[in-house]
């Protein structure tokens, strides 16, 4: 049994989908479940992360978790470090005692290529053996969990998957503590505003398309191998702001009206993801290039 915690969210509604789809027994697990969230053949649980009562009971049976739940957002900088220690950090660790007492034989948990790392030169992609200097709480959370996994699996012999993802995007995604350049701008075009850009719109992140998204995430999750991995989710390119604008009113025929901010600090300038590990440990690698990603998911929006 696979349990997929932090089902109703953008990732985890995806891959509860394929999983089932692919004859696999899920249980997906999440605090609510919305319309699109509710697929046939999974086996549902409401329940927080905060709330070790009912993640005992949710990881009944479970021989394999992906860990999708979070509270914390990129966009939130730096204004709710201790919230986010209360809220995201201190349930993982209680979560992962959880997992080995239940017998939970994997941990599949989705890390953030985007913030771990910190700053960078700009000059390559950015490796997993590279230094992790996080600049944002979001990214220090995620690290910090991060090496409570690999102390488990230390001490405990469970085995982890642990996938660092890019800037993940495509239908369905919706905006979320203002994360999501994407789903910001087509809210702002669907309104008829004017977007805001941080910065000279310099900033360049790393897009992964959903569907490929979710075929490393089974991937990790098939894995035959017990031995333990971390591993880059992305194109191995990046884009701007400013280029992902443009590619947006390129496609919808739009043209937006930019207000420009100043740059926020917790943001990392630039990053592109190396993604030859999950290559040749997964054989993995994105099948969905940015424009047609951009296209797939641009399809629904009313011109």
């Amino acid at each position: 049994m696979i349990g997929v915690f932090g089902a109703n969210g953008f990732m985890g509604k995806h891959l509860t989908r394929h999983l089932v789809g692919h004859g696999m027994d899920v249980t997906a697990v999440a605090r609510d479940f919305d319309a699109t969230a509710r697929v046939s053949g999974a086996r549902l649980f409401r329940g927080d992360l905060r709330d070790a009562s009912a993640m005992g009971v949710a990881l009944s049976g479970i021989e394999t978790v992906v860990q999708l739940m979070g509270t914390s957002t990129p966009a939130q900088g730096n204004a709710r470090t201790t919230k986010h220690i209360h809220d995201d950090v201190i349930p993982h660790v209680d979560f992962l005692n959880q997992c080995v007492e239940a017998g939970v034989k994997r941990v599949v948990f989705a890390s953030s290529g985007g913030t771990v790392y910190g700053p960078t030169s700009g000059v390559r992609p950015t490796s997993e053996s590279d230094t992790t200097d996080p600049i944002s709480s979001h990214g220090v959370t995620k690290l910090t969990v991060e090496h409570f996994i690999k102390l488990h699996g230390h001490l405990d012999g469970l085995e982890y998957v642990i996938l660092r993802i890019g800037n993940p995007y495509g239908p369905g995604q919706v905006l979320r503590n203002g994360q999501g350049l994407i789903p910001a701008l087509i809210d702002r075009h669907r309104a008829g505003l004017p977007i805001t850009v941080y910065g000279d719109g310099s900033t360049a992140r790393d897009y992964v398309y959903i569907d490929d998204v979710v075929r490393a995430l089974r991937a990790a999750v098939e894995r035959p191998s017990p031995r333990s991995l971390v591993l880059n989710v992305g194109s191995g390119t990046r884009h701007t702001v400013l280029e992902v604008v443009r590619s947006i009113e390129s496609i919808l025929g739009a043209r937006f009206v930019i207000d420009f901010m100043p740059a926020r600090k917790a943001d990392v300038s630039s990053i592109a993801l190396d993604i030859s590990r999950i290559s040749a440990e997964l054989g993995w690698k994105p099948e969905v290039d940015f424009e047609e990603g951009l296209r797939r998911t641009l399809a629904t929006v009313s011109q």
